[in-house]
């Protein structure tokens, strides 16, 4: 084994057990904080564990825990892509509405009741839990249930399901995390020979490397996670002595070549499959990942 799959396997290594009971904890803490609020009751909630927890692709250095907290009253809705005789009619709701702001603001109050100066409100979108002796970092997000509206290949209204939040200023950030979640179990067990995670394990822990040492700034964890499933399938799954090396070699190599500036990474979509990975609005570009795939490279002196 060389000295570079050594430190791959390593790289591959999700949280400890520690760490993961740690995390599971963080969990029961919130669900057991809003269950109990007073001013919940009567409301549906759901709760939907999300990002790298949820999804496993979650390293030693980023342990945090990302709960989505779902109003189930009432559902949010995008129906521009149909025809005025098809649009969706919006029906009354009775009881707690807690629209928008309104329920991010409840449930900010409930977190402080439970964490008192633990909970961190000053975030746009998360409400922040700090980590402590007990329990990793925890970010909150008050969510609502969305649907995305279009026409399936025979001309039948469908619509596609995901939750939807209300940033601090106004806007609104659509997500799909359950098909992210679905599509990346697909891809890790029966496309890549589970080597789909361990990839995103180690370009996470080379990000973490290259912002530590000035080398680039720091990316959302998510987006290395974005990358790495774009990525076919047969580009995983090498065999020999170096298998995690030459993995990781194509990987970054298709990534590098896909996000030139001609490149054809401008049809990338997230993991979800709904979501354009450079469309409107994301927290990084292709320039971004050009950089980061060329940097890895570097890092690791991969040939």
């Amino acid at each position: 084994m060389t000295a570079l799959e050594d430190k791959l396997g390593r790289y591959t290594a999700p949280s400890s057990d520690t760490e993961q009971e740690k995390q599971d904890r963080a969990e029961r803490m919130v669900r057991k904080a809003v269950e109990g609020w007073s001013g919940f009751d009567g409301v549906g909630i759901r709760f939907l564990p999300k990002g790298s927890y949820k999804n496993n692709t979650n390293v030693r250095a980023d342990s945090d825990v990302d709960i989505a907290v779902i109003h189930k009253g009432f559902h949010y809705l995008n129906d521009d892509a149909l025809r005025p005789s098809d649009k969706i009619v919006r029906h009354p709701v009775t009881g707690k509405r807690y629209e928008g702001a309104a329920f991010r603001a409840e449930l900010e109050a409930a977190m402080r009741s439970a964490y008192g100066s633990d909970c961190d409100t000053s975030g746009s979108t998360a409400i922040e839990i700090a980590e402590n002796g007990g329990r990793v970092k925890a970010d909150v997000v008050p969510s609502f249930e969305h649907r995305k509206y279009y026409y399936d290949a025979q001309g039948r209204v469908r619509y596609f399901e995901g939750t939807t939040t209300r940033r601090t200023n106004g806007e609104w950030v659509i997500n799909y995390p359950e098909q992210q979640y679905d599509n990346g179990v697909e891809k890790n067990e029966r496309g890549t020979g589970r080597r789909y995670k361990r990839m995103v394990r180690i370009l996470k822990r080379v990000e973490n490397d290259l912002v530590a040492a000035g080398k680039i700034e720091a990316l959302p964890s998510y987006f290395m996670e974005c990358l790495v499933y774009c990525v076919p399938n047969g580009r995983f799954n090498h065999g020999g002595l170096t298998p995690l090396t030459d993995d990781i070699t194509a990987v970054v190599a298709h990534i590098w070549s896909q996000t030139k500036p001609d490149g054809l990474a401008k049809d990338w979509y997230e993991p979800n499959g709904i979501k354009p990975l450079f469309g409107p609005g994301q927290k990084w570009s292709m320039d971004d990942a050009h950089t980061l795939a060329l940097e890895t490279w570097q890092n690791l002196g991969l040939k």
